[in-house]
């Protein structure tokens, strides 16, 4: 099986590579294959993959494991095309698989399309609604459409998905500090200081130093820590 897997992870790094060209860029690339019908040489590829997988995986969920964990890391190495690509291919193994909606999401996201990066991460979160970090994430997204001045968010919509969040995973320290930027925002800075310690108590590697200094001008720090 282990001969199998690599060949067939050899298969698709050789087809990712496609993306390091100058031509146009291949429907494979574009989250959902664009969300169009698919050409027939592309659903040839795709039926082969998923056939490749059958044979050299013990399971569908095994094989949906493997290449959401490639995918991810080449999200995390900047490699956005082809973890795209990666994520599709997962979404071909299992349409209902939560990391290719989670995963376009976030490559929309830092690709600045965050309509887009609302739809997949929405899409997710309706999947699997005990997703707490999938949750935080959409928030992110929609207080940066806020901090755009985009109609895809608002400080409202983005603090009511902290706060599920936090019901569900109330130790989350990114969660804390998102809600202390969206209480400063709305000028309710006993709340900030409240939300921004209870972050520095769970993971002082969050803490945003600079909101800490702004909070400070329009309101004295409650436990003295922010000068």
């Amino acid at each position: 099986m282990k001969v199998l897997v690599f060949s067939l992870f050899t298969l698709v790094s050789s087809l990712a590579l496609a993306q390091q060209s100058d031509l146009p860029k291949e429907a494979k690339y574009l989250p959902l294959y664009g969300q169009k019908a698919l050409s027939a040489k592309d659903q040839l590829e795709l039926n082969q993959f998923v056939e490749s997988c059958d044979a050299s995986f013990g399971s569908r969920k095994e094989a949906v494991q493997f290449f959401s964990e490639r995918a991810w890391e080449f999200v995390s190495s900047g490699y956005l095309d082809t973890a795209t690509y990666r994520f599709n291919l997962v979404q071909a193994l299992d349409s209902q698989a939560v990391d290719s909606y989670w995963g376009l999401g976030v490559i929309t996201f830092q690709k600045q399309d965050f309509p887009k990066a609302i739809e997949f991460l929405s899409k997710g979160l309706a999947l699997d609604s005990a997703q707490s970090i999938l949750r935080v994430d959409l928030a992110i997204v929609k207080l940066s459409c806020f901090l755009k001045s985009m109609d895809c968010g608002t400080l409202d919509e983005t603090d009511v998905l902290l706060q599920q969040a936090l019901v569900q995973t109330p130790n989350y320290a990114t969660a804390w500090m998102k809600r202390a930027q969206v209480a400063f925002l709305q000028e309710k800075y006993e709340n900030a200081w409240a939300y921004l310690h209870e972050c520095r108590k769970l993971d002082i590697t969050q803490l945003d130093l600079n909101l800490g200094h702004s909070l400070a001008e329009k309101m004295p720090d409650p436990q003295g820590v922010f000068k």
